[in-house]
């Protein structure tokens, strides 16, 4: 009810603000269609194929098996619909997938997991779901002015405004179910942008429905709820600000500081440095399911240098993780996001390498490189690449384990897109990693988001259209 409530408050606000004739003749000439009532919208989608092998040591056996082995195909359809009257309009999302193959795991996260939510898996299941999901289905509203715009969402949805929220990504991204507004301003000074949202219920990409959010005790919050603001320069740089929170259980905020100079379409430069922290509720009791950071705040530093030369594009980052626990129930390492179970919900955090470990226990120093080369000059035609990068993790340290840890990754990619043509901006990828866990723990033993040593082949095909 209080959904439905704040959608309808939301479209009639939108509704009653006074219509900006410029803006409106503007898209009537864009549309060429001056006399249509409910304007025509687009519609597009994908399809996609996603192979998978990856084999995990076992400590206790000696020896590497299979953990995930599957060939999965997945499809979207997508409805963009323009604004009537710039002001209302809806967006629609739905995708299908299956397994062809699946003789491993059936939690490999590109189909539907066989159970309903993160917090009560079924590990007697063997297959994955095949089927269908609704993963965006809201109301739009904007509103424009001199020098800014409002907007507006409610329903199924992706945030897209600043603040603390994010989805989960497979092929496919996790939707929220709420409502997010804010605002744009713009002048010669540069731009702000900000926004607020306030959520129900989410789903992950490999979950079918929504669900309610839970604690780590397994009991209902009500809603999540975030506030971000950012500014951009004219010259290049931009500050972002955002705070969240899950009532009596979690708290987030981040520090996003970022310059970008683009020279020309060969040379480019970007830097950035970004602080994640995440906090326990006020009501959080001590020795319990909830109380996952002695002191009850975890936070990460994160830096990043990526640039741009030629056919060459060059990265550097690093993170620092302090996730401090003195007692048995404190995790030992740092998550962005409002919810403990993976799944549960998600964070607008940034880093991602791609070389399997999540470089985020407690003290771990992790540095990663990488490099990537368009073969446009040595090849007879246009869009390929080639890429190598390599992670490594030192230092951390964890409750209840004497061993500090050490991991380390390298990965390597091919990969092709379409430059022009009937299938223009199809794309095929390979990539393959090889994590190595030098604590020689068995999986998920003392640190708790640690797997051991792998070995992981992907391949991908995504063919989109638009009609």
């Amino acid at each position: 009810m209080r959904h439905l409530i704040s959608t309808c408050c939301l479209a009639a606000f939108f509704a009653w603000l006074p219509a900006a004739e410029a803006d409106v003749a503007d898209a009537e000439a864009d549309t060429g269609a001056e006399s249509s009532l409910f304007p025509a919208g687009s519609v597009s989608g994908s399809v996609m194929y996603f192979q998978r092998h990856r084999e995990r040591y076992r400590v206790d056996e000696s020896r590497f098996g299979s953990n995930l082995h599957h060939s999965t195909l997945q499809t979207s359809v997508d409805y963009t619909s323009p604004f009537w009257q710039e002001r209302i309009g809806v967006d629609l999302g739905v995708f299908a997938t299956t397994d062809l193959v699946n003789t491993a795991s059936p939690d490999h996260e590109m189909n539907f997991f066989p159970w309903d939510d993160p917090w009560h898996p079924d590990w007697s299941q063997k297959d994955a779901r095949d089927g269908v999901s609704l993963y965006r289905a809201n109301l739009k509203a904007r509103a424009s002015f001199e020098g800014g715009d409002l907007w507006g969402k409610a329903g199924y949805f992706q945030p897209t405004g600043p603040g603390v929220l994010g989805v989960n990504w497979s092929l496919m991204p996790g939707t929220y179910q709420g409502v997010e507004a804010g605002s744009n301003l713009r002048g010669d000074w540069g731009a702000v942008a900000l926004a607020s949202a306030c959520v129900t219920r989410y789903k992950a990409p490999w979950y079918r429905t929504v669900y309610a959010f839970r604690d780590d005790e397994k009991k209902r919050i009500d809603a999540l709820w975030s506030v971000g603001a950012r500014y951009e320069a004219p010259a290049g740089y931009s500050v972002e600000l955002a705070y969240g929170k899950a009532a009596d259980y979690r708290q987030n905020a981040h520090l996003k500081l970022k310059y970008q100079r683009q020279k020309d379409a060969q040379d480019s430069l970007y830097l950035t440095y970004q602080f994640y922290a995440a906090g326990e509720g006020s009501a959080v009791r001590r020795d319990t399911a909830n109380d996952q950071y002695a002191g009850k705040w975890g936070s990460q530093h994160y830096l990043a240098l990526v640039r741009s030369i030629d056919r060459y594009t060059l990265k550097t980052e690093f993170t620092y993780t302090r996730a401090p626990g003195n007692a048995p129930q404190h995790v030992g390492y740092f998550v962005y996001r409002l919810t403990g179970a993976y799944g549960g919900s998600n964070g607008a955090y940034e880093p991602w390498w791609d070389n399997r470990s999540d470089w985020n226990h407690n003290k771990e120093r992790a540095l990663f490189i990488s490099v990537t080369r368009n073969l446009n000059d040595l090849l007879p035609f246009a869009g390929m690449s080639v890429g190598a990068s390599a992670a490594t993790g030192r230092g951390g340290r964890v409750y209840g384990v004497d061993e500090s840890l050490k991991e380390r990754a390298w990965s390597l990619d091919l990969g092709y897109t379409v430059p022009s043509g009937a299938l223009k901006n199809t794309r095929v990828s390979l990539h393959y990693t090889h994590y190595d866990n030098k604590t020689h723990l068995p999986s998920w033993t003392g640190y708790k988001n640690l797997f051991q040593d792998e070995r992981d082949l992907k391949f991908l095909l995504i063919v989109p259209w638009q009609l």
